[in-house]
């Protein structure tokens, strides 16, 4: 089980198999950031780039809630598969997520806050003040 941090870098793709299962599929890239004291500041470190399959109510839950772009927070099981393209042998690494969030910590606003209806009639009951 493997932990990324980072964004959404492709649109999500969403599946309905044969058998009934829905899939959901996106790239995640992750780049490490790092502080470089020579130069007083941040700079970024190698990024990887990663698949990410969700499936069922995973698939159907990414497919509304994310976009790209969006910071995310993947947990899943990583594959490794070989392939080959033009005569040349690849590796490819990707995700089976098993939990997938938007990374609060990096998004600035998630819009207005909630509508709370106000109490009418036998709700309103006043309480006594404790002080």
């Amino acid at each position: 089980m493997v932990t990324v941090v980072g964004h959404v870098a492709s649109e999500i793709s969403y599946k309905y198999g044969a058998d009934g299962k829905t899939n959901a599929f996106f790239q995640i890239n992750s780049t490490e950031r790092r502080y470089n004291t020579s130069i007083g500041d941040w700079e970024d470190g190698e990024s990887i780039w990663l698949g990410v399959s969700c499936w069922r109510k995973l698939a159907e839950s990414v497919k509304t809630t994310l976009s790209k772009g969006d910071p995310v927070i993947v947990q899943g099981k990583l594959r490794m598969r070989h392939y080959e393209k033009d005569d040349v042998k690849k590796t490819a690494f990707n995700l089976d997520a098993q939990h997938v969030g938007l990374d609060l910590s990096r998004v600035q606003s998630l819009g207005a806050a909630p509508v709370v209806e106000p109490r009418v009639g036998e709700d309103l009951v006043e309480e006594p003040v404790p002080f």
